[in-house]
């Protein structure tokens, strides 16, 4: 496998809309990298600040590709730097990581066979409402909207508006630990929760897709232990759970 830190040609960097428009298109920004490879080679791929990893006075983006293929090194509009990435690990190790997930679970609809894909973080908000309504004998039918204005109008002096949202932001935070947490049993790697940190919530928009169409991404960042060496590394180049081809899903890890 290859590891490669991909920026802009220099020629290009000083556009600035290029990179602004670059920053604003994750479906674009695959198909722009796609063309560092011969056919439908699969990648995965992540988009850095040049600011944060590069300690640069623009804030252009930089990406970080892993890859079976080498990618082209000679493109007109990227500056390609690549290394063989062959990680030799073993039960016990400690790696600190990074990844850009998109935690989603599965929930069933009635009369359907397959269950529909939910962001987590706003699915455990929504589950938290209807139990705090249930609770309280309040209606449980609704969106999330309706049913936070239930409990703020019906019993003001429980929840109001600053008590709910500090609670929601717990509540998102507690399902986005849970997600990799759990996750990570499966994937050959148990994470140090004192460690674990998730931020840079977000919804991307698809601008090709259907009106509203986009996806939920979170930033982590802490420290793992391996567990099943040859598990964990195919999982590595599998990548992270969904929207691998909208720049979720690489871990980069780094021994500690």
């Amino acid at each position: 496998m290859y590891l490669s830190r991909v920026q802009l040609s220099p020629s290009l960097a000083v556009q600035k809309q290029l990179a602004r428009l670059l920053s604003e298109n994750s479906y674009g920004i695959h198909q722009i990298l796609w063309d560092l490879f011969e056919g439908d080679e699969r990648f995965l791929f992540r988009e850095e600040s040049s600011r944060e990893q590069l300690l640069s006075k623009r804030n252009l983006p930089v990406y970080y590709l892993l890859s079976k293929v080498r990618p082209a090194q000679d493109n007109p509009i990227f500056l390609v730097e690549t290394k063989i990435f062959d990680p030799r690990l073993n039960p016990g190790d400690r790696l600190a990581f990074r990844l850009r997930a998109n935690p989603t679970v599965a929930r069933k609809t009635e009369g359907q066979k397959r269950g529909k894909r939910h962001d987590v973080l706003m699915d455990a908000q929504y589950h938290w409402l209807r139990e705090q309504c249930e609770l309280h004998g309040l209606p449980v039918e609704g969106g999330k909207g309706q049913l936070k204005q239930s409990l703020v109008q019906e019993k003001p002096e429980q929840f109001d508006q600053g008590q709910i949202e500090t609670r929601l932001h717990d509540v998102s935070q507690t399902a986005a630990r849970s997600w990799l947490i759990h996750r990570g049993t499966r994937l050959g790697f148990d994470i140090y929760p004192p460690k674990l940190h998730c931020n840079g919530y977000r919804w991307n928009l698809l601008h090709k897709k259907q009106r509203g169409a986009g996806f939920s991404s979170v930033d982590y960042r802490g420290e793992l232990l391996v567990t099943e060496p040859e598990l964990f590394i195919k999982n590595i180049f599998a990548g992270m759970g969904p929207a691998k081809a909208f720049g979720c899903g690489l871990m980069l890890i780094r021994r500690i």
